[in-house]
């Protein structure tokens, strides 16, 4: 087999892995209905306002980029985040024509507790299993988002506009 040959799962385990997967997503949806009820921020937005947390003065393209949305989806979020509260956005200091994005004091406790607070209530769901199927369930998301980076760079449709 060469090196650029795609490895396909049988169906059988690509379906038990789904429904795993769906079913560890779906463990979490309390929490982020929680959040969404206290804060009235949407899981997407959420995801926009961790990106700035980490790194603070990204563009709308770069936002795009990192979220796998359109630019004017982005827009559209952005909007909405700094009517809020939760955002600003700031003239590029090293391009007149470019935005950069900031946290405003809201939009950074947003983050802080929700990561908080998940990795709270994921630490007692995972009461229940050993270290090493941590780690086996560390090893295996990690593998997961790793093929998933390498599938988005592949998959022109699956990059912005």
């Amino acid at each position: 087999m060469s090196q650029t040959a795609t490895i396909t799962p049988p169906a059988s385990e690509t379906d038990r892995a789904l429904r795993s997967f769906f079913a560890a997503s779906a463990l979490l949806d309390p929490i982020r209905l929680l959040i969404w009820d206290r804060d009235g921020l949407t899981v997407t937005q959420l995801r926009l306002l961790s990106h700035l947390y980490d790194h603070e003065g990204l563009s709308n393209a770069e936002l795009a980029e990192r979220l796998y949305v359109t630019r004017p989806s982005v827009s559209a979020l952005l909007e909405r985040l700094e009517r809020g509260g939760f955002i600003r956005r700031e003239v590029s200091p090293h391009d007149r024509r470019g935005i950069c994005i900031w946290l405003e004091e809201p939009g950074r406790t947003a983050v802080s507790s929700l990561r908080a607070e998940i990795r709270e209530y994921a630490t007692e769901l995972m009461t229940g299993m050993s270290e090493s199927q941590r780690e086996a369930m560390a090893d295996s998301l990690q593998a997961f988002v790793e093929s998933g980076r390498v599938y988005r760079r592949r998959e022109p449709d699956c990059t912005p506009d």
